[in-house]
């Protein structure tokens, strides 16, 4: 027997760092000895976005059960000239392949149903392979993190965290549900449980479910009463018994998340566990937002540098697609962050797979340049490139077309990102799509219906993302229930916040002088190009911000000021 090689020996592996294969297979039974593989779906994640995917139907060589069939919709016909499992093993296998010498982890929504029926099938092949990977279950974290919620099943989970699960008990679908699924529990996980490393999550799956009320020893001795903690968002410091800062943290709700360092401490990571062995003295800093939580705990971290804080935390990496219209010649790419550097920045895509397809469509449809130079330097001497000869590009390294006309090329690909020109990003993949469905190809369908999923999220906000750095002003206002707090921001930098207490007028009242003046002076005197110079915290201000606004402009409020708004238009919308 073939024994593939388990090269996770890496028990530090960030959550980041590792890929998981989201696995649902459709089979003829429950039992993976007796039944088969009827439709497989794997997708491949990476820094906890979605960057490749398999999916095909197979021929299980014995028949489909009715209620299988009524269950799944998948009947003998739809498989008769499908592949049978060892046709396709080789493309599963190579699919799994490691990465810098370390496996994926397999992951599914009771994986083990899905998990077993692949090692088996891997077993009955005419050479025999040890199909051994780690495996983590949706379904077990659901259990642990989900705890009020009566039923954990897949469908149940993806209501509860309003993912659209359109097609049920097919693999792909399934698939896809259950990676979105993944994604958000490791984040809640890191954001809310600290747990950064792998292993730990897979330890964590399998810990025994606590519903007592013991009091946990770190509790004891801080001394604090948890309904004494505020409800509010803010930050939070962890310190020893001498006063040094351990741990500082940023909440939501302080209450909600520093209860659950003092929830039995067999469900924490290990580097928690060590934090609360030795923290003394715990507080807090209230805050008006989660936007100035997330501001408050990037200043502080980096003056005073905690040493239970890891030093490079990684978060989720959110594509973009740039256009650095800043240079004479622009070129488009992908980017994970946004900088203040005068380029255009549309997203962020949930997915790279969808930047990756527009990126593929934009140098196929478009003439815009695919060299490697950043700041492109034109020269009559310049020979054309390789771009040119296959009439993918039209030259202006050479003159061959001039700036103008380049700079119209470049503003065709702008209105194919937002849907506004002829040839469209959505027009095109819905096209697309219906053509893939009429010829049933179902799998082709759905991957383009995620594209334009993940596109028209982006356009609901894209305006705000482009006017968080480019040459914009905006206003964000946050609500909380006695209060709402204003971000003024100029070319990406925060200006001046502003709280307004809902709850007393005269506060309303006395601040209205307030806001006029520094509008006046922000939006009606600054030139519109005016540039900052900024220091590295203002710097680390617009990369919090501006990724902030991407997330969460769906649930928040925003003014972006122009030449037609007025002081009285601004006020209307800071006490609407």
């Amino acid at each position: 027997m073939t024994k593939i090689p388990d090269n996770n020996n890496d028990n530090y592996l960030s959550v980041y760092d590792t890929t998981f294969i989201v696995c649902d297979v459709e089979t003829t039974g429950l039992s993976p000895y007796l039944n088969r593989i009827t439709e497989i779906a794997l997708i491949k994640i990476k820094e906890c976005q979605i960057t490749d995917t398999f999916t095909t139907l197979i021929n299980p060589e014995q028949h489909i059960p009715a209620f299988i069939t009524y269950l799944t919709g998948i009947t003998d016909a739809d498989v008769f000239d499908k592949p049978a499992f060892n046709e396709i093993s080789e493309k599963i296998i190579k699919f799994f392949e490691p990465e810098n010498g370390i496996s994926p982890v397999f992951a599914g929504h009771n994986v083990s149903f899905d998990y077993k029926f692949l090692r088996e099938s891997f077993r009955r092949l005419p050479e025999p392979i040890d199909f051994n990977y780690k495996t983590i279950c949706t379904c077990k974290l659901s259990r642990r993190l989900f705890r009020q919620l009566k039923s954990k099943s897949l469908s149940s989970v993806s209501n509860y965290l309003e993912i659209n699960q359109s097609v049920k008990h097919r693999a792909y679908d399934d698939t896809y549900a259950t990676s979105q699924i993944l994604i958000k529990l490791l984040e809640i996980l890191q954001d809310k449980h600290d747990f950064e490393i792998t292993n730990d999550i897979i330890k964590f799956q399998n810990t025994k479910i606590y519903s007592g009320t013991t009091v946990s020893p770190a509790l004891k001795r801080v001394k604090i009463n948890l309904k004494d903690i505020p409800v509010c968002p803010g930050v939070y410091y962890m310190k020893s018994s001498s006063g040094e800062i351990l741990y500082i943290g940023k909440a939501k709700n302080l209450r909600d998340r520093i209860s659950t360092y003092f929830r039995h401490n067999s469900e924490l990571p290990e580097k928690i566990r060590k934090l609360l062995r030795n923290i003394y003295y715990l507080e807090w800093e209230k805050t008006a937002s989660e936007l100035s939580a997330l501001i408050l705990e990037s200043h502080l971290i980096k003056k005073h540098k905690p040493r239970f804080n890891t030093a490079s935390k990684r978060y989720r990496k959110h594509p973009f697609i740039k256009i650095d219209v800043q240079n004479k010649y622009p070129k488009i790419q992908k980017a994970n962050e946004i900088e203040n550097d005068g380029s255009y920045y549309y997203g962020p895509f949930s997915s790279g797979m969808t930047v990756n397809k527009l990126l593929k469509d934009i140098k196929e449809k478009f003439f815009v340049r695919k060299c490697e130079d950043k700041i492109l330097k034109p020269s009559k001497k310049n020979s054309n490139c390789m771009y040119m000869d296959i009439n993918e590009c039209k030259a202006p390294c050479n003159f061959s077309i001039t700036q103008d006309d380049y700079y119209n090329e470049v503003k065709k690909v702008h209105q194919f990102l937002i849907n506004e020109g002829k040839v469209s990003a959505v027009k095109s993949y819905k096209l697309e799509m219906k053509n893939h469905s009429k010829k049933n190809e179902f799998e082709k369908a759905a991957f383009l219906r995620d594209r334009i999923k993940d596109i028209e999220k982006v356009l609901r906000y894209q305006k705000v993302i482009t006017s968080t750095i480019n040459n914009k002003k905006i206003i964000v206002k946050c609500d909380n229930c006695r209060s709402r707090e204003l971000f003024f921001i100029h070319n990406g930098k925060l200006m001046k916040t502003y709280t307004i207490n809902k709850e007393d007028e005269f506060s309303q009242r006395n601040i209205v002088e307030e806001i006029t003046e520094i509008t006046d002076y922000l939006f009606f005197s600054l030139s519109k190009y005016i540039k900052h110079k900024y220091t590295q915290q203002e710097l680390d201000e617009i990369k919090v911000i501006s990724n902030w606004l991407a997330l969460n402009m769906d649930r928040n409020s925003y003014l972006e000021i122009d030449d037609t708004h007025s002081n009285k238009d601004i006020l209307n919308f800071i006490f609407k």
